[in-house]
Parts: structure tokens; sequence; C-alpha cells
């Protein structure tokens, strides 16, 4: 609990599974009830999962000129704009032009989710430094157990906390995606879109405020750690 950049990027990986992991459950009912297209869903998952390859063979370079803390920040603010677009799509009464809005939502969050993506265990490898500089142990095995734990924690939690909440909103199983009622559909499409802004939001602050290497602590972090070790 001492180190904060582990805390900070174990809260901001677990939102992003919270949110990813949980609004793929509720997607699909969302396509299957709201816009009876179903087989789309995957389909849709892929668009937004796409954006993120585009920064792998740029990330190195975005990296060295601005930091990974810095590019991580400024993804998860692409996200909650992402996010915030795809709030508006169920006030949409037209189904083709909320579709229209929720891709271009979904495309951005993507993107801003595709830096923190490429560099977020390169982020735990920096809080193992950290907790070395800051405290003088090394405990590489402790730091990336409890990051896998609660990342794995928030995949098996997620989905089972929205099946929940799709309950709580109107969704009766029993009833199969093509019994229920126009409020439950829309309903979808406002957790869906929730689940996302609460993913971006998450990420956010775990980068932003918890998590505290910034490019300049961490070169000044690397020096000291080396000069240490020298000696």
């Amino acid at each position: 609990m001492k180190n904060r950049p582990a805390v900070g990027a174990t809260v901001a990986a677990m939102g992003m599974f919270l949110g990813m992991q949980s609004a793929t459950t509720a997607n699909t009912i969302m396509f299957a009830t709201y816009f009876n297209q179903a087989s789309m869903s995957g389909v849709v998952q892929m668009i937004g999962f796409l954006p993120m390859v585009i920064f792998i063979p740029f990330i190195k370079k975005l990296v060295n000129k601005f930091g990974k803390k810095e590019a991580s920040v400024a993804g998860t603010i692409l996200s909650l704009v992402g996010g915030a677009i795809m709030l508006v799509f169920p006030t949409i009464e037209s189904r083709d032009t909320g579709l229209i809005v929720y891709l271009v939502g979904l495309v951005l969050f993507g993107i801003g989710l595709g830096v923190y993506t490429c560099v977020s265990w390169a982020m735990m490898g920096d809080a193992i430094d950290y907790n070395e500089w800051k405290f003088g142990t090394r405990e590489e095995g402790t730091v990336y157990s409890l990051h896998s734990f609660f990342r794995k924690l928030a995949q098996g939690v997620g989905p089972s906390a929205v099946i929940f909440i799709m309950g709580v909103l109107g969704y009766v199983e029993e009833l199969g995606t093509i019994g229920q009622s126009p409020e439950t559909a829309k309903n979808m499409c406002w957790l869906v879109a929730g689940l996302y802004m609460f993913s971006a939001v998450l990420q956010f602050i775990g980068i932003a405020f918890v998590y505290n290497l910034d490019k300049k602590t961490v070169e000044t972090m690397n020096k000291e750690l080396e000069e240490k070790r020298a000696k």
C-alpha cells in the first residue's frame, strides 16, 4: 500500500477490466435487444479493440518523448471523451444514428486505451524500481502477484456484477433476447455506455492521481538506482 505507483497501476488495470469485460457481457444483450442485430456485437467489439494495435509500432517513440505516465494520461482523457460520447447515443431516437455515435465513442475509447495497454506492464516494472528506490527492498514477486490477482479479480467480478445489474434494470433471462421490453432494451444502452465511462474514469484516477512516476521522476529514480548499485 506504500507503493503508490503499484497501487495506481493496479487501480487503472482494474478499471480497464471492470469496464471492458463487463461491457462485453452487456454489449451482446444490448445489440440483441435494442438494435436487433446480435451478430454485430462481436464485430463492434473488434472495432473497439483494433485502434489499440495502432500504437504498437509507435509506443516506444511516444514513451521516449513524453513518458509512460504522460502518454497514458493523455490516452485516458481520450477514453473519457469516448465514454462521454457513448453516453449520448441512448438519447438519440434514430437507432442507425445512435449506432454511428456509439461506434465513434467506442473507437475513441479504444485509441485512448491503446496507449495504456501497451505500457501497463512497463509501468509495473517502474513500480518495482520505485519500491527499491524508496524503501530499499526489491519485491518483484509480491508486486506482480498482487497486481495480477486484482486484474483477475476484476475480470471475474465484473461480468457477474453486470448480470446482477441487468436484472435490476429489468432484464429477464427467461424471456431471451427477443422478449425484453423496450424500456429494458434502452436500459441496456445506458448500462453499456455507463460501464465504458466508469472504466475510463477509474483508469484516469489511477494513472493521473495515484501513479506518481512521471518521466522526470523515472529518470531521477533510474539514475540514483544505478549509482547505488554501482557502489
